[in-house]
């Protein structure tokens, strides 16, 4: 059996793998997965200046904001690569269970795309984002025996 561990937020993915049945296995790094996009700035991401409108009444004038935020944007479109990634992987029959560790917003986004077959490998989620802590500081938050 493999176990797979993901530690994402909007901008970084880093997969772990594990023994299973080890009473705390250590976690071996796999790869990262970087989404500069969601690096950005908000302005630096907008290709135009918002729109401008003209109030009804007067002489005032005020932006008209997108109806979606461009950063969110970024990190659902960041949600749906590694939704993929991992459905593709699962496919391949590289990993037969799976923990998730994401900050919670991205957790959220992440479940909104993950197929049955990702939904059915995964055991336990946790809602932080540890993507900048060590191995040992990830592994205290995953039960003992994987």
């Amino acid at each position: 059996m493999t176990i797979w561990i993901v530690v994402a937020n909007a901008t970084l993915a880093r997969f772990f793998s594990a023994a299973p049945l080890n009473a705390n296995a250590a976690l071996i790094e796999l790869e990262d997965k970087v989404h500069p996009s969601s690096r950005l700035h908000g302005r630096d991401l907008e290709t135009d200046p918002p729109s401008r409108v003209f109030d009804s009444q007067g002489h005032g004038r005020h932006a008209v904001e997108p109806s979606t935020d461009i950063k969110e944007q970024q990190a659902e479109a960041f949600a749906l690569e590694l939704s993929n990634y991992l459905e593709e992987m699962r496919s391949a029959n590289r990993y037969d269970k799976l923990y998730l560790i994401a900050s919670p917003h991205f957790l959220g986004l992440l479940r909104g795309h993950f197929r049955q077959g990702v939904t059915d490998l995964l055991a336990e989620t946790v809602d932080k984002d540890l993507t900048r802590h060590s191995v040992e500081e990830i592994r205290a938050h995953l039960p003992d025996f994987m």
